[in-house]
């Protein structure tokens, strides 16, 4: 099933069902008003609700929406003339595909710490094969896709004064989402993928000069990462995704390809030696996690830079982002999470 949110018309948001090919849908199905048409009342009004009640993919709210997503083009045909229920893609916007409860972003490829690290003359610290670490993100600061992402400004205090800073490396960052679906504490890796509700793209939109600035003082990334993180362009559940590997992610600014290969070649980088880890695995994730505390329905979990998928990466042939640049991350089977840079 592939989940939006959508705001139509003169109306508040809304859930639907995207349908088409990933990255050229034809319709947007209105669940909301169809569970409306229907009768039934206890539609969730909003997605990290509809993940609270299907997190198992189960129940009367999913079987409604799974039926009709099974046979959308029959649905379709025999409500095209319901206006406010089937809509073309280009008739509504897109917004994140839900506000997050809980926003944490992992690093958990080798390949991009390794490369990121070597451009600083340094190595892959040791603690990383220890745990896969990750820095809350913020939850509140979250756009979907089409959405402007304003050029990255910061202030200094410096010599006595306030001075102010435009950044001259803003950087996009491709990463899978993890929706969780399912509460928990203490889950082993064999039972983590129960706890899935599914993927969507993630973009960690960084300023680096600021981030590495901040990072000196140790304490995470927090003013070059907080401003701005772009989910979407929908949520495509777990039991449709599957596991990634063949998928290909491919980055574009402004038309101009910085990056295509699959999923596997990238988490396989050839910068890597024999015997390292490659990345820690969303099983392997929910475990270290929810060995101390519970996880919840609704949160979303950044995989971390997939390894290629920055400009950080390039060193000193890193081309940053500029105004007016229009980022395009696509990973293959979820779809094209598209913004430009003001």
């Amino acid at each position: 099933m592939r989940l939006v949110t959508f705001l139509p018309k003169n109306s508040e948001p809304h859930i639907g069902l995207a349908v088409g090919e990933w990255d050229k849908w034809e319709y947007i199905l209105d669940l909301n008003q169809a569970a409306q048409k229907e009768g039934i009342t206890n539609f969730p009004p909003e997605m990290v609700r509809f993940i609270e009640i299907c997190g198992e993919f189960q129940g009367e709210i999913w079987n409604f929406a799974n039926q009709i997503y099974s046979d959308a083009k029959s649905y379709i045909k025999k409500n095209q003339s319901q206006t406010q229920l089937i809509y073309k893609p280009a008739e509504v916007k897109l917004l994140a595909p839900l506000q997050p409860r809980l926003l944490r972003d992992f690093i958990a490829f080798r390949g991009h710490i390794k490369r990121t690290r070597a451009n600083r003359g340094m190595q892959v610290a040791k603690e990383w094969d220890f745990l896969p670490a990750y820095y809350n993100g913020n939850n509140l600061a979250v756009i979907g896709p089409e959405e402007e992402v304003e050029y990255g400004q910061y202030l200094l205090a410096q010599e006595g004064q306030i001075k102010k800073f435009q950044t001259e490396k803003l950087d996009y960052e491709a990463e899978i989402g993890y929706v969780i679906g399912k509460a928990g504490k203490n889950i082993s890796r064999t039972e983590a993928k129960n706890h899935l509700f599914g993927v969507t793209i993630f973009n960690d939109v960084s300023i680096r000069d600021l981030q590495l600035l901040v990072m000196n003082v140790g304490l995470g990334p927090g003013f070059g990462k907080d401003w701005a993180n772009v989910l979407g362009p929908c949520i495509v559940t777990a039991d449709e995704f599957g596991e990634p590997g063949s998928n290909r992610v491919t980055v574009k600014v402004n038309g101009q390809e910085r990056l295509n290969n699959t999923y596997q070649g990238l988490v396989n980088s050839p910068i890597l030696e024999p015997g390292e880890k490659t990345h820690w695995s969303f099983e392997e994730i929910v475990e270290f996690v929810s060995y101390n505390q519970k996880i919840y329905p609704g949160e979303v979990w950044g995989s971390g830079t997939i390894s290629g998928g920055c400009e950080l990466e390039q060193g000193q042939n890193a081309r940053y982002l500029k105004p007016g640049d229009v980022v395009e991350i696509a990973i293959e089977d979820i779809g094209v999470l598209r913004n430009k840079i003001v």
